[in-house]
C-alpha cells in the first residue's frame, strides 16, 4: 500500500507540473519592445500582449476593424493568405467587422525595429488571414482598441482633478491615478 499511495502522488505531482507548464502564458509588452533585439530570423510568438492602451490581448479574442486610415484602403491591416503570396492592404469591406486572433507575432528587423502583430481570422475558413500591425492600426483607429484611449485617459485625469478640489478624491489617490493614466496619455513614453 506504501508504494501505491506514493506512486499516486509522484503521477499527481507530474501531471500539476506539466498542466502548469504548458499552460503558462508567453506574454511581451508594449514597453518590452521598445528595447526588443532578436534576430531577423528568429521566430517570436506570445499568447497575451499588453498593449499601449494598458489592456491584454490574447490569442482567441475578437477585435474590431475601424476606419480605413487612407482612402478606402487600410494601411496597416494586410490581407494574404500567408503561402508564398504577397499579402495587400484590406479594403473598406472590412471596416466593422471582426477577426479572431490566431497567432500574436513579432515582426521586423534589428535596422529598421521590431513590432508587434495579429493575425487575425479571415472572414470564413478559407478566406485570407489579416495580418495587423498592431500600434499602428490602434493609432490610425483602424483597429479600434479595448483599453483606454488618450483621450479618455486626459478626460479621466480632468475628472478626478476636478474631484480632488472638490474635495470627493484625496491627493494620493489622484497621484495613483495620474501614473496610470500617464503612459497611454504619453504614448508609454
Amino acid at each position: 500500500m506504501k508504494h501505491s499511495k506514493a506512486y499516486i502522488r509522484l503521477i499527481s505531482f507530474c501531471f500539476l507540473f506539466i498542466s502548469n507548464f504548458s499552460f503558462a502564458q508567453k506574454q511581451i509588452t508594449f514597453n518590452e519592445m521598445k528595447s526588443y533585439t532578436k534576430g531577423n530570423f528568429e521566430k517570436a510568438e506570445y499568447d497575451q500582449y499588453l498593449a499601449s492602451d494598458g489592456h491584454i490581448y490574447s490569442v482567441g479574442d475578437t477585435i474590431k476593424f475601424g476606419r480605413p486610415s487612407s482612402n478606402k484602403i487600410f494601411a496597416f491591416v494586410q490581407e494574404g493568405s500567408g503561402i508564398m503570396t504577397e499579402s495587400s492592404n484590406a479594403d473598406i469591406k472590412a471596416s466593422g467587422t471582426t477577426s479572431t486572433i490566431k497567432k500574436i507575432y513579432i515582426g521586423g528587423t534589428k535596422k529598421m525595429g521590431f513590432k508587434v502583430y495579429f493575425m487575425g481570422k479571415g472572414i470564413c475558413d478559407f478566406c485570407p488571414k489579416y495580418y495587423i500591425d498592431v500600434e499602428q492600426a490602434f493609432a490610425t483607429n483602424e483597429l479600434e482598441s479595448k483599453g483606454m484611449t488618450k483621450d479618455k485617459a486626459i478626460s479621466k485625469l480632468k475628472e478626478a482633478k476636478d474631484l480632488v478640489e472638490l474635495g470627493v478624491m484625496s491627493k494620493e489617490e489622484f497621484e495613483k491615478l495620474r501614473a496610470e493614466l500617464t503612459p497611454i496619455i504619453t504614448g508609454g513614453k
